[in-house]
């Protein structure tokens, strides 16, 4: 019966999609005229003319490129922040307090441009589409890596690490949407695993790449080669979007319902025409659903109540972004040489160290690609943050024995600091396989679709906020407050389990289209909107199979 059912919905969509008869010009809405004048994008004869597997491992390796240019640019500072001739360059060599500040404040402002470009993808991504902001990110961020490569002041660094943040904030904000659109809803999170397995890849590049420049280049080289190396994934990028297939949910909002049918056909692993007609009718009914809410601008989604919960959802999706820079990662991603010296390491070593501690937060992200759709999102945050937590606290003890030894038994400190060396490799790869996944693939999910965009884009600027809070208070928090910067990062963990727990709903393995009625509970808590949702799930089907049996 099911199969007869699939079977009416394909011949109903067929009969609605031949000449898009039945639109309804308050659910769909055509592309904006601005579109025109942005070249590329979308267009279904030149799509690459892959099925299945091939064209998502296609789409994979394009959002990949563009994510490992975000973990490329979000960690080019690293050792850049020590370079002699920059430091002297910016005017932070003088070895003041205010060399601090400066140097942190280089690094910060770039979470503002990532928080500007986010915003600026929210206003024009669901009128223009996903590959066309795409391309403008890229133009973005192609000005902003000119621009510090040839830096010759701070001032002119900081406008340029803005313009760069502008075009990051753009690619990893529209990114994820569009692979969590195209993918089938059982790998939405393997997909962004992947791409953040490949964004640390992009981490780890960088890293290795300045520590050899240090070693066997001049000072001048040695900073502006890797700034100036990230056009490269930009370049690639531009060259191949107009080559993929726009998102289909994108397509049915603009009334092309008939083009985003064949491109679910060509993206999924299991194309059966029934089930991908059944799809259409989750997206339509969706859309004709939030036709109804009032929810539509930046304001409106804020602060005006609707049936959809849209404020709920921004602070969900706005909150896991947060969270997941309290969980300590940056006092250890972007600051890891001070780390590790923290280790009782001198000379070289923190920075190997430092090195190394990339290469297995990224092997790492091999397991969170397994465990993201069989785990769920809420189970991993709170697994990830308990486990990060001990770690930390663990790491506390040892780093107190480090300090302790160093002076009277330089042999046993030694032991003790390897031990806080395990701790902070340890953690990078608990956040790996646990939040690194989660906190950029929940705020893709939550939202509607008419608001998807918009929604995710307020997310990465609550990102962009935190990253720039935490970034310029790490360096002083590590000279102030020395081992105890563990134990204060390990309490946060534990204090992130509280609002995970209560209020986290799982999205993982549900269709994008289920998101409205997980949420349409009154109640915030995530076991009753939980038990909410199974309640209309079971009364559906019940409908179902009494029309059947009538």
């Amino acid at each position: 019966m099911e199969t007869l059912k699939l079977q009416v919905i394909h011949d109903e969509q067929i009969a609605a999609t031949s000449n898009n008869v039945g639109l309804d010009d308050n659910v769909y809405q055509p592309e904006s005229r601005l579109a025109k004048y942005i070249p590329g994008g979308y267009a279904p004869s030149r799509c690459l003319p892959l099925k299945g597997r091939k064209m998502m491992y296609a789409v994979l390796a394009l959002a990949g490129t563009a994510i490992t240019f975000f973990g490329y640019d979000a960690s080019v500072m690293s050792q850049v922040n020590t370079n002699p001739d920059y430091l002297r360059l910016m005017g932070t060599n003088s070895g003041s307090t205010r060399d601090a500040a400066a140097v942190g404040g280089i690094v910060s402002v770039w979470f503002g441009g990532f928080a500007i470009g986010a915003l600026m993808v929210g206003s024009y991504a669901d009128k223009i589409g996903r590959l066309k902001t795409i391309e403008l990110g890229c133009a973005w961020g192609l000005l902003g890596a000119a621009l510090q490569a040839s830096a010759k002041n701070i001032t002119w660094m900081m406008f340029a690490r803005i313009i760069g943040g502008i075009g990051c904030g753009h690619l990893n904000t529209v990114v994820p949407i569009w692979t969590s659109e195209l993918a089938d809803p059982h790998l939405r999170g393997a997909f962004v695993a992947v791409e953040f397995t490949l964004a640390l890849s992009g981490s780890t590049m960088v890293y290795w790449m300045e520590y050899a420049c240090t070693k066997l280049q001049s000072e001048v080289f040695a900073w502006r080669f890797p700034v100036a190396f990230q056009v490269i994934f930009l370049l690639l990028v531009l060259a191949a979007v107009p080559f993929f297939p726009e998102s289909p949910r994108h397509l049915a909002r603009q009334g092309k319902l008939h083009e985003a049918r064949d491109i679910l056909l060509r993206c999924r692993v299991d194309p059966d025409p029934a089930k991908i007609d059944y799809e259409m009718e989750g997206i339509r009914e969706a859309l004709r659903l939030e036709a109804t809410t009032t929810a539509h601008s930046y304001s409106s989604m804020l602060f005006t109540k609707d049936k959809f919960h849209t404020g709920r959802r921004i602070m969900l999706g706005g909150g896991v972004q947060v969270m997941q820079k309290f969980t300590g990662i940056d006092f250890i991603a972007t600051y890891a040489p001070q780390m590790f010296a923290l280790s009782g390491f001198s000379g070289n070593t923190p920075a190997l160290l430092a090195g190394g501690n990339f290469i297995s937060y990224t092997a790492s992200l091999a397991l969170a690609i397994w465990l993201s759709d069989r785990v769920g999102r809420r189970t991993l945050m709170l697994i990830g943050s308990f486990l990060m937590g001990i770690v930390l606290i663990i790491g506390a003890v040892l780093s107190h024995e480090v300090l302790k030894y160093a002076e009277i038994d330089p042999g046993r400190a030694k032991q003790f600091g390897a031990g806080v060396a395990t701790v902070l490799y340890l953690y990078t790869m608990l956040y790996g396989s646990t939040w690194l996944t989660t906190c950029w693939v929940y705020p893709t999910e939550v939202f509607p679709l008419a608001t998807r965009a918009k929604g995710t884009a307020l997310a990465t600027v609550a990102f962009a906020l935190a990253g720039g809070l935490i970034n310029e208070i790490v360096p002083y928090l590590i000279k102030a407050i020395d081992f105890y910067v563990f134990v204060l990062f390990a309490m946060l963990n534990f204090a992130i389990l509280v609002p995970v727990y209560l209020f986290y709903i799982e999205t993982a393995n549900r269709d994008l289209e289920d998101m409205d009625l997980l949420f349409s509970s009154e109640s915030p808590f995530a076991w009753r909107a939980e038990r909410q949702f199974a309640a209309i799930k079971a009364s559906k089907r019940d409908g179902v199979m009494s029309v059947e049996k009538g």
